[in-house]
């Protein structure tokens, strides 16, 4: 609970503090859904099932100049892995769940396309994150039968890594924009004080409004 109210003032403080700013700061809401995995420092994954995991928060981003902009965020993230394991010839599916708050600070390059019209503009960017672990579980399904467990003592406190993508906005009438992205997420920092092997790494599709 305390960590939702957190989140939920940081959101809010984001988006009163940009009232008051000048007009080459922008900010806006982002949710995403994930596909995530654990796997070794240099792999995408690790010969393991696809994690469904999901993003939501807010971002600040400060335009300095036509093509380059500063964004950081606050953002709830939900990562995790999954795998089948074997004993005594019964199988059991694993999912292992870890929940963070996460800062990106990216830097992105807009480019406005003729092609695609006066209120399309595309975006690449990239950037380091930073993420603080508010929760760990791991649920074990053998037989239909589900049994979870905390692993807050196994996780490391502390997530760290590099943000890459790119995507597309569409500037409304009003001012404002839609905007969707398409993220990948590389962890950098060990998260299993027990297999200091693993990595948090997740792929997904952002979709946001920026006012």
């Amino acid at each position: 609970m305390k960590t939702k109210i957190f989140f939920i003032a940081g959101v809010t403080a984001i988006l009163f503090t940009c009232q008051t700013m000048q007009a080459q700061f922008k900010y806006g809401l982002h949710a995403a859904l994930n596909l995530e995995a654990q796997a070794k420092l240099g792999e995408l994954w690790n010969n393991v099932d696809l994690y469904q995991g999901y993003m939501a928060g807010g971002f600040i981003e400060y335009t300095a100049g036509s093509h380059l902009s500063l964004q950081t965020e606050l953002n709830f993230q939900k990562k995790g892995g999954k795998y089948t394991a074997e004993s005594a010839g019964t199988e059991s599916v694993v999912r292992r769940e870890f929940d963070y708050l996460t800062v990106p600070v990216l830097i992105k390059g807009n480019f406005h396309d003729q092609g695609l019209g006066d209120n399309w503009d595309l975006t690449i960017f990239t950037g380091p994150y930073m993420g603080f672990l508010t929760s760990a579980n791991s649920k074990i399904k053998t037989g239909g039968v589900t049994t979870s467990s905390d692993i807050n003592s196994q996780a490391d406190k502390n997530d760290w890594g590099v943000i890459m993508g790119g995507g597309v906005s569409y500037k409304l009438s009003n001012g404002g924009a839609i905007i969707a992205e398409l993220r990948y997420q590389m962890g950098l920092n060990e998260i299993d004080k027990q297999n200091t092997d693993l990595r948090n790494k997740g792929m997904g599709l952002t979709l946001g409004y920026r006012f």
